[in-house]
């Protein structure tokens, strides 16, 4: 597996993974200046692109679709309800031969890979993340989310590796200049999560599997990368988790991760 995180926040969200014989993007959210010229610094490209797999409706995630997807041979994986939620603005360039339609909870292959899209909580029409399977290796990918219930568990432990959400500090969003509603909206089941929130969720999820763990979508306004790595830190401590069996990077709106391969 080949893995980076092109771009990752409210402004545009991106990732790009290269699989066994596959190539993928999760979210088109960036511009396709940005997508090239990001995977260019990383002496990667979209030739022979396979597929984009959108994980809900809000600009962030599918910004760049309109432009990226005519200009490669990749199917676009979507929900129906996600779809109809969008499909008004991108009818021009929309063909419906490039559409493949998913079912959450229901797995799909793009040639040797797995996909299974998982429901998640999130004020989308049917937002999703995707447990990816090749082989002997199982990534989990998951942002926007507001709560993750404890019957997903099974199904998301023991990843080899984790792109999960640590979206916000609880102090300094409730502190920010923002309208109280947005505060609300973000700190909802259908909202966000907070550091804290995803360190005590991955707390119960990672295992001996486990080598590379991604913290995305920080908010610009309302974290740092200093507070989810503490916050990360002191909770696995709790835990009586090693830290040291895997690396945690948190993933920046302007900058791509370093490729992750395993």
């Amino acid at each position: 597996m080949k893995v980076c995180i092109l771009g990752s926040g409210s402004r545009g969200n991106t990732t790009y993974f290269e699989i066994g014989d596959s190539k993928f993007l999760i979210d088109c959210g960036l511009s396709h200046r940005q997508i090239t010229n990001r995977l260019k610094q990383n002496e990667l490209s979209l030739d022979n692109l396979d597929g984009i797999l959108v994980t809900h409706e809000h600009g962030d995630h599918i910004a760049g679709l309109n432009v990226t997807l005519p200009k490669t041979d990749a199917l676009l994986y979507v929900t129906e309800e996600t779809l109809e939620s969008f499909y008004h603005k991108y009818t021009s360039n929309l063909s419906t031969e490039k559409i493949f339609t998913i079912l959450p909870h229901q797995e799909f292959n793009i040639k040797d890979v797995r996909v299974y899209p998982l429901s998640i909580s999130h004020d989308a029409s049917d937002a999703v993340g995707y447990v990816i399977y090749h082989k002997d290796k199982k990534l989990v990918y998951i942002t926007d989310i507001g709560y993750l219930p404890q019957k997903d568990y099974e199904l998301l432990s023991n990843a080899d590796m984790y792109v999960f959400e640590s979206n916000y500090d609880v102090h300094l969003l409730f502190t920010s200049n923002r309208p109280f509603y947005l505060k609300q909206r973000i700190d909802s089941v259908k909202g966000h999560m907070s550091n804290a929130d995803t360190a005590y969720n991955l707390a119960q999820l990672v295992g001996n599997n486990t080598k590379h763990i991604v913290l995305a979508h920080p908010s610009r306004e309302c974290n740092t990368v200093d507070l989810v790595l503490d916050t990360i830190s002191e909770v696995f401590e709790e835990y009586g988790i090693d830290q040291t069996q895997f690396t945690i990077e948190v993933a920046t709106q302007d900058v791509p991760t370093k490729i992750y391969e395993f």
